[in-house]
């Protein structure tokens, strides 16, 4: 018979994850597949995290996101099916890998823009002078927004990630009025857009497209509002992992910069390894068994990616980066919610790697450089990785 979940004694907030991941998520698994943490409960087993994801009818998104001040649901990760099969229908082409690749020419172009600046200072911090501006300036490209922007949508998205409780379900008030500035940008934006949609960019392109029905003003809002708090520092993160560990890693960065074919492996196994999303959210609609545990109905749950993709009963070498692994991780979650833009991210970062080792020699973190996560927080991203390069 099932107990209800007593597994406790972690507190997140306290795990390493700043100093050593690799000991965090072992930490964390060690204390049970279904583990409290304060008023929330923690999966982390892979088999766990698993049957969470595949199953929105118990594990809800519709109230798991509330923390992030959002006035407008986010599409559509914060909505259950079958609305959210609705949505997807219809976004699911616009960010299909063939969509994607008709932008690559123009995001190649910005990204060298970034990185040449880089090599004419010999240094650099990754972090903030390309890992931060390049999806950024994605986001605008795609939805037809001025690239002028981008500091100001930077400072938004920082101030309301900064001032969200993790332990919180309720939004703060200083999360309120950030979320309330980017708000009233986007609603000028769409707005101004529905009296001209001669654009080719894909706001323009969702207004008008009328195939599965299209995408009301309200919705297009919390389509935005999910890229900028939920896509933006996500691949921010995964720029950090990646170059951090080829500065730190001299005989793998010369396979990479010899062979580019190795790039898509090497990002989908640092996905598995380093993904930036340690937890995602839900909400449970009734009580449910997960491991013998008895979880409670309105408990809120946490899916742990992170500790899911380093269980060492579903990988080999679970803690270590294989290029020649096939492993299929959970970095972009798993079932109806898998992340609509996983096209774009695996296109964004492979645009980064092949850029930066075509245009910079070696390169190693700075003398004095000891990179490290912010923590708490819901990415996981280096503070800063200052690295000193040389032209190629």
């Amino acid at each position: 018979m099932a107990e209800v979940v007593t597994n406790g004694g972690v507190s997140v907030n306290e795990l390493p994850f700043a100093q050593d991941r690799t000991r965090a998520w072992r930490e964390l698994r060690e204390a049970g597949e279904v583990v409290v943490s304060g008023q929330e409960v923690i999966l982390t087993s892979a088999a766990a995290v698993e049957l969470a994801a595949k199953a929105p009818e118990t594990f809800s998104s519709a109230r798991a996101f509330d923390r992030l001040g959002s006035p407008v649901p986010m599409i559509p990760i914060a909505i259950d099916p079958p609305d959210h099969t609705r949505f997807r229908r219809i976004l699911d082409p616009f960010f299909g890998p063939k969509r994607m690749a008709e932008r690559e020419a123009e995001l190649r172009r910005q990204a060298s823009e970034l990185i040449d600046a880089i090599v004419a200072k010999g240094e650099c911090d990754v972090v903030s002078d390309l890992a931060t501006p390049f999806p950024t300036q994605v986001f605008l490209t795609l939805f037809g927004l001025p690239l002028t922007d981008r500091d100001r949508l930077v400072r938004w998205k920082d101030a309301i990630l900064e001032f969200t409780d993790p332990g919180s379900v309720e939004p703060t008030p200083e999360v309120l009025t950030h979320a309330a500035e980017l708000f009233a940008y986007l609603t000028e934006h769409i707005s101004n857009r529905r009296s001209d949609t001669s654009g080719s960019d894909m706001l323009t392109a969702l207004m008008t497209d009328t195939d599965a029905g299209a995408m009301t003003d309200i919705e297009l809002l919390g389509l935005c509002f999910m890229f900028v708090l939920a896509g933006l520092d996500t691949v921010t993160s995964a720029v950090g992992f990646a170059l951090a560990k080829l500065a730190t890693d001299t005989q793998l960065q010369t396979r990479v910069r010899e062979d580019f074919s190795l790039i898509p492996a090497f990002i989908e196994d640092l996905l598995r390894v380093d993904g930036p999303v340690p937890f995602a959210p839900r909400v449970t609609t009734r009580d449910v068994v997960v491991a013998d545990q008895l979880i409670p109905k309105d408990t809120t749950v946490m899916m742990s990616y992170g500790s899911a993709d380093r269980d060492p009963r579903r990988f080999q070498n679970p803690d270590d980066i294989d290029l020649d692994s096939r492993n299929v991780h959970f970095a972009f979650g798993r079932g109806p919610h898998r992340c609509l833009g996983s096209h774009l991210a695996r296109l964004e970062l492979r645009i980064i790697l092949e850029e930066w080792h075509s245009r910079v020699g070696d390169y190693a973190v700075a003398p004095g450089g000891s990179p490290q996560v912010k923590w708490p927080a819901g990415t996981l991203t280096l503070n800063a990785l200052p690295l000193k390069v040389k032209p190629a």
